[in-house]
């Protein structure tokens, strides 16, 4: 498009730095929605993409929640179409509940693609969630929120094992903890006091694996919606998915109905549930993202187009009728895939726990010639061999046919932008926050 009248409407993404904003990029480029990026970063992955035309830089929100919403308002105003032309911010990451809160500054400036302030109070923070939930009488694990070293000795010796305790505020699964006992649960709230903040919530661990649960509401109202299952995560267990797969979506699409018409939720969320996979048991609700998620390029090419159809939604329009998901269509994030699988075969293969043994074995008392006939003999051990070849070979089938969430040969320069995932893991040892929930 090589003007601004090429465009139906313009649209200001937040959080540029993610995948995320990338991908809805892309979905509302390709139906004529002129993208403009924004961050507090520069140099991220949706400025340097060739679907996004125009980038600002704002205050970090973490930091200075009002400059943010100042810097907002500015650029909101200086972007604004010359026309009569649909004009939309749509948040992508946990900057949505503060521009939310302050919605009205934005009234006769711009549309916000958000959910209300108020249906998000239910859910956030994660203690508000256990009696929304109760409220709506969905299937949730028993969750309490001890507000004193005292109510947790009470609570410890009550309750059933094994138990899960999870910061109030936070992203994902960082800072969750398991304990098999009442001993292990006391020593952690003794060890770990909150000072000024919120104590843990204290949440009845539940068999099953985890599925998230992707939705665009109206009024309450499910208008879109799929759920996917992570086959591998980076960093294990606490990280975002790096090799996903899309699921049938029916065994939590009553329970997602009732909680969400409860809520009266407009715009996105993801919900994450644990389920045993067994048809005649319930899902149990664990988690609302009132956001979306760090798998939506995932959602995307599974068939449903998010971002457009919240473009439409959050403009009052007609909803196109979102296409059904294709259950098995897989996805991954290339560089982290890679990683996350040396991992599981370096973690559960013997073959190499045994040659790194032997590489790393000291020459001084050993002598180079015997360390030399370790490896060789390491190396060559046929079973062990053929075990880590077949488990490379499993592994690889798995990923099979997967589509990847960058990079694509028509905007190369995107490319650039996912350089923020390695400086972030050189500098801090940590990956971003949006790839450490899912």
């Amino acid at each position: 498009m090589d003007s601004d009248n090429a465009y139906k409407g313009r649209v200001i993404l937040t959080y540029g730095r993610s995948l995320m904003a990338l991908s809805a990029a892309q979905v509302l480029h390709d139906h004529e929605v002129e993208v403009i990026g924004s961050d507090s970063l520069d140099l991220t992955v949706l400025q340097c993409s060739r679907h996004c035309s125009d980038y600002f830089i704002y205050r970090d929100p973490g930091e200075d929640a009002e400059g943010f919403i100042d810097d907002l308002v500015a650029a909101a105003e200086t972007h604004k179409p010359d026309d009569d032309r649909p004009y939309v911010l749509m948040p992508l990451f946990t900057e949505t509940a503060l521009i939310a809160e302050h919605a009205d500054r934005f009234d006769g400036l711009i549309e916000i693609a958000a959910p209300k302030m108020d249906s998000i109070a239910m859910v956030e923070p994660k203690s508000a969630l256990a009696k929304a939930a109760e409220a709506a009488g969905v299937h949730a694990p028993d969750t309490q929120h001890p507000k004193s070293i005292d109510a947790v000795g009470e609570l410890a010796d009550k309750i059933d094992y094994p138990v899960l305790t999870k910061p109030v505020v936070g992203v994902g699964g960082r800072g969750i903890e398991k304990h098999e006992n009442a001993a292990a649960l006391k020593a952690f709230y003794e060890e770990n006091p909150p000072g000024d903040g919120d104590w843990p919530l204290i949440q009845k661990a539940v068999d099953g694996e985890d599925f998230c649960f992707c939705a665009l509401c109206r009024d309450g109202e499910i208008v879109a919606h799929m759920a996917y299952r992570n086959l591998q995560s980076f960093p294990r267990d606490t990280g975002a998915g790096v090799l996903r797969e899309t699921v049938d979506a029916s065994p939590f699409l009553d329970e997602a109905r009732r909680l969400l018409k409860h809520l009266k939720w407009d715009g996105v969320c993801e919900i994450d549930y644990r389920w045993n996979g067994e048809a005649d048991d319930t899902p149990y609700l664990i988690e609302v993202n009132a956001r979306y998620w760090a798998g939506l390029f995932h959602s995307i090419a599974s068939g449903v187009e998010f971002p457009w159809l919240h473009y439409q939604a959050t403009l009052g329009q007609e909803v196109e009728d979102p296409r059904d998901p294709e259950i098995g269509q897989k996805s991954k994030i290339p560089l982290l895939w890679l990683v996350a699988l040396a991992q599981d075969i370096a973690e559960k293969d013997d073959y190499t726990t045994r040659l790194s043994k032997a590489l790393n074995e000291d020459t001084e008392e050993t002598g180079l010639a015997r360390k030399v006939f370790d490896v060789t003999r390491s190396a060559l051990d046929v079973p062990r061999l053929a075990g880590f070849i077949g488990d490379v070979l499993e592994a690889r089938e798995m990923a099979e046919d997967s589509a990847d969430d960058f990079i694509l040969p028509e905007d190369p320069k995107a490319a650039l932008g996912v350089l923020f995932i390695a400086t972030s893991l050189i500098r801090t040892g940590q990956l971003p926050p949006e790839l450490k929930q899912d």
